[in-house]
């Protein structure tokens, strides 16, 4: 896959590489995001604090996605241990967290589910936090 527009955070892409690594997917598709996202925090632009724009989807972004199985309003992405999909919080690494992770809006991505190639349109991305949790600040 390319990743030429993919643009992240150098503090939030060193933490979740550090974090990938020690990941032990289950299934299938989990073991695919999970090498996706690793790929991805490997190859991405790196930009430092405010350098880049609110519409790329970063931790703690609010989007609006569009699967084939509909319109998803109001998904954050956030850190594994503070996933709730009934609070609507989205894990990072989660088959769609990884894929739209990075992106921008009007982006289409593909991401897998059931051991199939879905896509995924990122529709909207709202202005993220500017909290930026302790973990992700290195020394």
């Amino acid at each position: 896959m390319a990743f030429e527009k993919v643009k992240l955070r150098k503090e939030q892409r060193n933490y979740l590489l550090d974090r990938v690594v020690l990941e032990k997917p289950v299934d299938k598709d989990k073991k695919k995001s999970i090498l996706l996202l690793k790929e991805k925090l490997e190859k991405a632009a790196l930009f430092e604090g405010t350098e880049l724009t609110d519409n790329y989807v970063q931790l703690n972004s609010i989007v609006t996605i569009k699967t084939s199985f509909g319109f998803k309003y109001g998904l954050q992405i956030v850190l594994p241990e503070e996933a709730d999909i009934q609070s609507n919080k989205l894990s990072v690494f989660s088959s769609v967290g990884s894929a739209i992770y990075g992106n921008k809006e009007g982006d289409t991505v593909g991401w897998f589910f059931l051991n199939a190639l879905e896509y995924v349109e990122i529709i909207k991305v709202s202005k993220m936090s500017n909290h930026i949790p302790k973990s992700l600040l290195r020394p």
